[in-house]
């Protein structure tokens, strides 16, 4: 791995799983099935199946929309009796997703050090407004950038693109942080230098090389930034 702290001017971030705690938590199927956890992997999986298929098809579905039909099959496939009434209610979870402790003062720690910070995310704007106003962290991020805004879901190099023009930063002067191994990939692909935040002490899943920076924190981050 190999880090150019130096050649950073603008950051960008993950959304879910990244500064918030993941969208498919078990939490939501609790009272429906006996296994939560099981549900909510499934439910993740199949919405994020969705996206990378409608990307690849050029049928692009919004995150909301993937997350609908995710829930569906999941429901389905798991004989869960959900009624139609408590479904819409069941897909709410991002408007009160907490922040990972770290994150409100790392993002802090980077912005005084004059880094913009953007996040750059799969979910649609509104999810993104509402988590950044839950999570606290208005005042640290400069914008956001959706993949609803060109039609491509992560990890496509398309939108990283986009986010690269929406900054006004060359790919090679921005660093993205995000919890996902893939998305990591899809920025270093880019041109952009892919930090792996590795909070769990996961094992990096080694298919098209290592990540540019692994970190656990984003206070560790802002660390090696030279903050």
């Amino acid at each position: 791995m190999t880090f150019e702290s130096s050649q950073v001017n603008t950051v960008l971030t993950d959304s879910f799983t990244t500064l918030v705690h993941q969208l498919s938590t078990p939490e939501v199927f609790e009272g429906y099935t006996d296994d939560p956890e099981e549900a909510a992997r499934i439910w993740g999986t199949r919405a994020t199946r969705y996206g990378l298929v409608g990307t690849m098809l050029g049928e692009f579905r919004s995150c909301r929309e993937k997350y609908e039909k995710a829930l569906d099959y999941t429901i389905e496939r798991l004989e869960i009796d959900v009624p139609e009434s408590e479904r819409e209610e069941m897909l709410s979870p991002w408007e009160n997703r907490p922040a990972f402790d770290d994150v409100p003062p790392g993002l802090e720690r980077l912005t005084d050090a004059g880094y913009e910070v953007y996040v750059l995310s799969n979910g649609d704007h509104d999810m993104l407004d509402d988590m950044i106003e839950s999570a606290g962290i208005d005042d640290y991020v400069s914008g956001t950038i959706s993949a609803s805004d060109v039609g491509f879901y992560k990890p496509d190099p398309r939108l990283y693109r986009h986010a690269a023009v929406q900054t006004g930063t060359p790919v090679t002067e921005i660093a993205h942080v995000t919890a996902s191994w893939n998305d990591v990939l899809g920025a270093m692909h880019t041109g952009m230098q892919g930090v792996w935040l590795n909070r769990d002490d996961r094992t990096w899943e080694d298919i098209l090389g290592d990540a540019d920076l692994e970190v656990n924190t984003f206070h560790e981050f802002a660390d090696t930034l030279g903050d």
